[in-house]
C-alpha cells in the first residue's frame, strides 16, 4: 500500500477496496504508534515498504540501519 497522486493504492496501483482496507489500517496503526500525529508521506512510504519485506530483507535492512554512517554512504553524502 502506498500513496500515489494523493490516493491510497495497492501494490498494483489499484484503489483501496473493502478487501485491502485491513492493510491500510495496519499501516495507519503502525504509523501512529511510532510517530504519533507527526505523519509524513516519507514515513508512510517507509512503513509501507518495510511491511512488504521478507524476513531476510528485514534483517538485512536492520543490519544496514545499525551501521553508523551507512545511510549517508548509501545516499552519497
Amino acid at each position: 500500500m502506498e500513496i500515489k497522486n494523493g490516493k491510497w493504492v495497492d501494490q498494483y496501483g489499484e484503489p483501496v477496496t473493502v478487501f485491502s482496507y485491513n492493510k491500510i489500517k495496519e499501516i495507519a496503526d503502525n504509523l501512529v504508534s511510532i510517530y504519533g500525529e507527526d505523519i509524513t508521506y516519507s514515513r508512510i512510504n517507509l512503513i509501507s515498504t518495510i511491511k512488504q519485506l521478507t524476513p531476510k530483507q528485514e534483517s538485512d535492512l536492520a543490519y544496514v540501519l545499525s551501521q553508523e554512517g551507512a545511510i549517508s554512504k548509501l545516499a552519497g553524502y
